[in-house]
């Protein structure tokens, strides 16, 4: 029911109330023995239940005359690479990384088609945000063990690499640098044993958070670092001293991982599953089971996307999630394999694969 029909409800409450006690005390009771009508307390409150019936018939009807999200359907399948690893949008273009050629790749929004390189020596996974595109790239399959690591800051607007920082923390801690995040004013890149947050004024390391326990993932959000404990539980660090300070029990089973989410929420992944918990306190929202093993995901505003994975008689499917409930509100088959990442542009939504081709869906 709309804010404007319930004051339009109260000023009819009103102006009834008004009119009963504007006549007079005998013109009151010659129309109630006319029409046999109570008194004016009993009329108001019948009124107010006709119109609250009223009401709720008009919602009613406003609610099944209301049309259907429209079933996500494949608009095009694009080769723009030998490959591609991870997805993100913005600043006015999509962005990818090339492992065959060692690049990060600038994809138009029309047409998807590469339209700048930006050399990056290796494996690079990549993020959008705090006012540039990063590329955490080197020896990502072994998380630095046969190789240097460093995060690389891309200006969007030259398509050139402005500063090189290097994967450890403050004090020389070596992490295993795995990812990067890219929310708000802050820079995180995760890794098995650790948190290392940058800040993109200044294009340094200022903040590192170690996790010395065996983890199923590590977030870093703003002031804290969230990880998922081996044996299931979710643990929130104060990203300032490194200490505990909350432990929530997640119900996480083995093969469950901890990823990022949409603004304020956290996701955790694996067997079939997708459940998505409260930023703020690790409290569950909402889980739901899919057809199929979920290898990537990407949160807009109103829907969670999850690559399903299926076996080899069956093709791979893009599902749609409500964001607040997880129903699933549609479903699209994809023609390629596997997924790289996935991010929405404008109102469609990409999906990359590890063959180098783009897969838009609307």
């Amino acid at each position: 029911m709309s804010e404007e029909f319930v004051t339009r409800l109260r000023l009819q409450l009103r102006e009834a109330a008004l009119r009963e006690e504007r006549r007079s005390p005998v013109a009151r009771r010659v129309a109630r023995a006319r029409h046999g009508l109570p008194g004016p307390a009993p009329m108001v409150a019948a009124l107010a239940v006709v119109l609250l019936a009223v009401a709720v018939a008009a919602g009613t009807l406003a609610l099944r005359g209301e049309p259907a999200p429209t079933a996500p359907k494949l608009v095009g399948s694009y080769p723009v690479a030998a490959g591609l690893s991870s997805l993100a949008s913005g600043f006015g273009a999509v962005w990818s990384a090339d492992p065959v050629r060692g690049d990060v790749v600038r994809i138009e929004r029309g047409r998807p088609r590469v339209v700048a390189r930006i050399p990056v020596g290796g494996e690079a996974r990549v993020a959008a945000g705090a006012g540039a595109v990063w590329a955490l790239a080197g020896d990502l399959l072994y998380a630095g063990d046969q190789g240097p690591v460093r995060l690389l800051r891309i200006d969007p607007a030259s398509n050139r690499v402005v500063a090189r920082i290097a994967m450890r923390g403050p004090g020389g801690q070596a992490f295993g640098p795995l990812g990067v995040q890219a929310d708000g004013d802050a820079v995180w890149v995760v890794g098995s044993a650790g948190a290392l947050r940058v800040d993109p004024r200044r294009n340094v390391a200022d903040r590192f958070v170690a996790v010395k326990e065996q983890n199923r993932g590590v977030v870093g959000d703003g002031g804290s670092v969230w990880v998922l404990a081996a044996d299931g539980r979710l643990r929130r660090l104060d990203a300032a001293t490194g200490r505990t300070t909350d432990v929530v029990a997640a119900g996480a089973p083995a093969g469950t991982h901890l990823f990022a989410g949409r603004p304020g929420t956290l996701t955790l992944v694996g067997d079939g599953k997708v459940a998505v918990l409260d930023r703020g306190s690790g409290r569950r929202l909402w889980r739901t089971t899919l057809d199929g093993d979920v290898r990537s995901w990407h949160g807009d505003d109103d829907w969670l996307w999850a690559h399903a994975s299926r076996d080899s008689a069956r093709r791979d499917e893009l599902v749609r999630l409500d964001a607040g409930t997880g129903r699933v509100q549609g479903r699209v088959s994809l023609p390629e394999p596997d997924a790289a990442g996935i991010a929405t542009v404008g109102r469609d939504v990409w999906v990359a694969t590890p063959g180098g081709r783009i897969v838009v869906v609307r």
